[in-house]
């Protein structure tokens, strides 16, 4: 595989599935062998699992490719609150490196930070750094936002490598 990027949002309701399917649509209909990895499972609000996200049950539902089994939030919590980051870090590249050995390109779909888990910046740039990945911040074009992107901007400046509006409606 010759490249991996990591979408992050830079805040709840940018569009971030939205986002991820049209990335890799294009890249599909450029015919490029994309795949798609969600490290750890983000329920979306209402779902009654904490092992699949939004991105994954519709790409299971339109499509034959094959997506990596996320680890649960439960799982990467448990992993975070023992001090076991490293083998959080391990698990997820072990996925990764099965669901992606057949494409040219990996994207990767980052942890919206919420009240209920803080910690997604943080872990999203070690991730990131784990997987060798370009960053890639999605966002809305609303002023409300610029708190949320300093706040992700204060990571090591390595990790800034584009910076990418988008909308809902993409």
């Amino acid at each position: 595989m010759s490249r991996t990027i990591m979408l992050i949002p830079i805040g709840s309701g940018v569009g971030l599935t939205s986002v991820s399917l049209g990335v890799m649509r294009a890249m599909e209909r450029k015919g490029v062998r994309v795949s798609f990895f969600k490290p750890i499972a983000q329920p979306h609000h209402g779902s009654d699992t904490d092992i699949t996200d939004l991105t994954t049950e519709i790409i299971h539902a339109n499509s034959d490719m094959k997506v990596a089994e996320s680890m649960s939030m439960n799982q990467a919590e448990n992993l975070l609150r023992s001090d076991q980051e490293d083998v959080l870090l391990e698990e997820v590249l072990a996925r990764f490196t099965r669901a992606t050995e057949n494409a040219e390109v990996a994207l990767v779909e980052g942890l919206v930070t919420t009240r209920n888990h803080p910690f997604a910046n943080q872990i999203n740039y070690e991730i990131a750094k784990t997987l060798d990945a370009e960053i890639v911040f999605v966002t809305t074009p609303a002023l409300t936002i610029l708190p949320s992107l300093k706040s992700v901007s204060s990571l090591p400046a390595p990790t800034l490598v584009a910076v990418k509006t988008a909308t809902s409606q993409v």
